[in-house]
């Protein structure tokens, strides 16, 4: 029969290996002992304490330290990806063993790229099925700060989602050149990208950065591409393609119905590169999320665009 004070010991064990991980991630998603502590209810003594504990039992230095910052090292940075993970693990087995009885309720804060026709549609099956759960979708092209600004999860497109939280891919966001077929017959079809230059092209300017998104074309560096026309809404540009005021770079996702009704035609396909940005989902790290949240996190996982 075993030992039961032995069993005690390595159950104590493994309970302090597991809060040393995760106040270790604390330090790297924060990059701060103090900030560390703060976070975790902890004196940042005692979060240095448990982080130098973690280095002597995997026998390696994870975090470089100074007056100024702290900063992962090679092993550190190794180590981390398999911390996240274990607790991730260890997430999942609780949120299996916990009760689903109680009823999901309150509300949940949702930023989200605003593209239309990209993401709306993917949440009424969440909607109609968690009706005691109250949403806010926040539409930007910013990108906030989900914890300073108390939200959820985001649904963002671009490459290098934010490290300090969970992601998940979704997919890809394809955008096509397109202009409609009367634009095309009064100003005159379009085969090369250097032709744009002598026509009336539609930008989108970033309500968050100011800059105008650049068009995915070869040797663009080459051309000085007009700016006839520029806004800082989806919706309007469509709506100014369709009637023949320019060429526009819009997404597919957004446009599908037009293009297959033929008020508006696709243009130069085979001389954009790189026309698809990544989706992914993203919300913050959390010792322990609410119904609602975990709800919502398992909702993201599934969907696929």
């Amino acid at each position: 029969m075993p030992n039961v004070d032995v069993i005690h010991k390595l159950g104590a064990c493994m309970i302090e290996s597991l809060s040393a991980i995760s106040v270790f991630v604390k330090v790297a998603q924060m990059g701060s002992f103090v900030s560390a502590g703060r976070a975790l209810g902890l004196s940042a003594s005692a979060v240095g304490k448990r982080v130098t504990s973690l280095e002597s039992a995997v026998g390696a230095r994870l975090l470089q330290r100074n007056t100024r910052r702290i900063s992962l090292t090679y092993e550190g940075e190794r180590f981390l990806g398999h911390a996240r993970r274990i607790l991730e693990e260890i997430e999942e087995m609780q949120n299996a063993m916990h009760s689903s009885n109680e009823d999901p309720n309150g509300k949940l804060r949702i930023s989200i790229a605003p593209i239309p026709n990209l993401f709306i549609d993917k949440f009424y099956v969440f909607l109609e099925k968690y009706e005691g759960i109250e949403i806010e979708f926040d539409f930007s092209d910013r990108f906030v700060d989900l914890v300073g600004e108390n939200f959820d999860a985001a649904l963002r497109i671009g490459h290098n989602p934010d490290g300090n939280m969970r992601s998940h891919y979704l997919g890809e966001m394809v955008s096509a050149l397109v202009a409609s077929p009367i634009y095309l017959k009064s100003s005159g079809h379009i085969q090369e990208a250097a032709d744009l230059l002598s026509h009336t092209l539609i930008h989108y300017r970033s309500r968050n950065s100011g800059l105008i998104q650049p068009w995915p074309l070869s040797n663009i560096r080459s051309l000085a591409l007009p700016h006839s026309i520029i806004c800082n809404d989806i919706d309007t540009r469509i709506k100014l393609a369709i009637q023949g005021a320019g060429v526009a770079y819009l997404p597919i996702v957004s446009i599908r119905e037009h293009l297959d009704s033929g008020d508006l035609c696709a243009i130069l396909t085979d001389r954009i590169v790189d026309a698809s940005m990544p989706i992914h989902a993203v919300w913050p790290y959390a010792h322990r999320y609410s119904l609602r949240q975990r709800l919502l996190i398992d909702y993201l996982k599934g969907i696929s665009i």
